[in-house]
């Protein structure tokens, strides 16, 4: 019996775990309790995703704050450069499509280990704190298959990224039975369903708690890497279906971080930023931390000020033979950026221009969507990155005659909503495809279609094409939960079938291997029945889920076979 739902929001940028008891949300779905993460002068219901591994490659050390101080005290001390520190390493995972159980990932100081053995360290360092918790609560013993967990994952990853977290979260100890991806601007829209929020300043005082059955709207999830835009629908009680497919990209907060960088190399003539990483960790991460502050509440002020390390003059004085006020004052920002002390007053417009290309980005594309829905009057904004007060305002503008609804904790609703999904998963009832899927398979020959090249004869003498492209789901196409996208019956080759699950950017591909495809995932079916005869075959795909099922049925005797998709070695 399960006793309890938690979600972990693996972020870009931050990271936590929430949880509910099954019969604290049968009363309350909204009674849901987020670890608070110390650090240091304040309380936080997330922490940066980084971790710090021993030299050993395997043993985690610390998570979140507590990993940034031990790594910046070792870096204080030059001790750091045997340890193992990784941070926002989640967009790794955006885009690749050649993402393989041994895909490396570079820590700060470019030293590799495999990503799956980062991640899941990352995954059983959050569950396992949470378990001391739950333990705590329950008495009697507790163990972690008594709690179903659910994982984060951007809507726009595509199929491979999210059976990767699958892979990691098993390695982390999760087993597969008590494990479900949630999708997070479903997860965001869940929670915002079910509870009435406070919401921040900017925002409209609309409620999407209390729309009605028929009404649109669109949910732009902004994260410290990617920003996940998704339009939905209300069905039915707090029921949902997702209307157009998701997209985005990556536009999250981290862009402008990368912006700052530039920005700081620019005035002061040199790669200052390079010399901080490989020399003065403890000080680059400093300014990253000191940056972060800023950048998330932008007053009105002409100006912000900000400390900077002491070491970066002496730097640039190094690298370029003058002082950093000298370099600022050779640079086109003479006029916008000043140097006193250790502190730099930079004009309002300049640090916006750093969001500029971020900004734009999401704005273009949410204009774009509502020129295509334009019945659509709510947007809905979640996401960490979304509490930046310029983000809601520049949405605000570039969305006139929008309500444009923004929770006053932004950055909590996909953690919590993704406990909610954890409990009742029908919530969402229907998806919109990403891709066309289908498997490789033989196929009777057609001239007019196949090339010779593709053409195989069996001991029968019958001809058939050789990895032809068997669609059982096309892009686009609105996917109902709990039941089969299409069912696909297969002549049997050989004893044993290797089926090779691919998707495609194209509505139509004539075969697997065409451009545009890509393989997600592959399993192994004996296709022979107890006489030894072999058999044909029915291969079923469910997409309405967060992830494929595959389920595949011997027409001879009926047996059936569920099968996990896992990457390819």
């Amino acid at each position: 019996m399960v006793l309890a739902v938690a979600s972990i929001d693996f972020g870009t940028t931050y990271s936590g775990w929430a949880y509910s008891f099954t019969h604290e949300y049968e009363k309350d779905p909204i009674d849901i309790k987020a670890k608070h993460w110390n650090a240091d002068q304040f309380i936080s219901n997330k922490a940066p995703t980084c971790v710090l591994i021993h030299s050993d490659g395997k043993t985690v050390d610390s998570f979140g704050y507590r990993a940034e101080n031990k790594y910046e005290e070792l870096a204080q001390k030059n001790e750091h450069k045997t340890w193992y520190y990784f941070k926002h390493f989640k967009m790794k995972l955006f885009n690749n499509l050649d993402l393989r159980k041994q895909t490396m990932l570079e820590d700060a100081t470019g030293k590799q280990l495999p990503a799956l053995t980062v991640i899941a360290a990352f995954i059983k360092f959050l569950k396992d704190d949470l378990m001391e918790v739950l333990k705590d609560r329950v008495t009697g013993g507790f163990t972690s298959s008594d709690v179903n967990w659910v994982l984060t994952v951007p809507a726009i990853w595509n199929e491979r990224a999210k059976q990767f977290m699958r892979m990691a979260a098993r390695e982390a100890g999760i087993e597969t039975g008590h494990l479900s991806i949630a999708l997070e601007p479903e997860a965001a829209s869940i929670f915002c369903r079910h509870s009435k929020l406070r919401k921040s300043d900017l925002s409209t005082d609309a409620d999407i708690s209390t729309f009605p059955p028929g009404t649109q709207y669109i949910v732009c999830d902004a994260g410290g890497g990617t920003v996940d835009i998704t339009v939905h629908e209300v069905t039915g009680e707090k029921a949902l279906k997702e209307v157009d497919k998701a997209s985005g990209g990556a536009w999250g907060g981290t862009q402008v971080d990368a912006e700052f960088e530039k920005l700081m190399d620019t005035i002061a003539g040199c790669a200052l930023i390079q010399r901080l990483k490989e020399e003065y960790m403890d000080d680059y991460m400093d300014l990253k931390r000191t940056f972060e502050v800023k950048k998330r509440d932008l007053k009105t002020s002409s100006s912000i000020v900000l400390r900077i390390p002491s070491i970066i003059n002496e730097l640039v004085s190094e690298m370029t033979g003058c002082s950093l006020q000298d370099q600022i004052q050779k640079s086109v920002f003479k006029n916008k950026i000043s140097r006193n002390r250790d502190k730099l007053t930079i004009d309002l417009d300049v640090i916006e221009s750093l969001f500029g290309v971020t900004i734009r980005s999401i704005t273009e594309h949410l204009s774009s969507l509502l020129s295509k829905h334009i019945h659509i009057a709510y947007i809905v904004m979640v996401g960490g990155f979304s509490e930046s007060t310029l983000l809601q305002q520049r949405v605000k503008d570039a969305c006139p005659g929008k309500h444009v609804i923004i929770p006053a904790e932004a950055g909590l609703a996909v953690l919590k909503g993704a406990v909610m999904f954890g409990h009742n998963k029908r919530c969402i009832i229907s998806r919109i495809a990403r891709y066309t899927y289908g498997i490789s398979a033989y196929a009777p020959f057609d001239e007019s279609i196949h090339p010779a090249s593709r053409l195989w004869v069996d001991k029968d003498n019958t001809k058939w094409a050789k990895n032809t492209f068997s669609k059982h789901i096309e892009l686009g196409q609105q996917i109902p939960i709990d039941q089969s996208a299409n069912s696909c019956i297969y002549d049997s080759i050989a004893v044993t079938s290797y089926i090779h699950i691919f998707a495609s950017h194209v509505k139509s591909p004539v075969f697997a291997d065409d451009k545009g495809n890509f393989l997600i995932g592959e399993f192994r079916l004996r296709t022979t029945d107890e006489s030894g005869k072999m058999s044909q075959f029915k291969v079923d795909m469910y997409f309405g889920g967060t992830e494929i099922q595959v389920k595949a049925v011997l027409l001879s005797n009926g047996k059936e076979t569920e099968v996990t998709v896992d990457l390819p070695d």
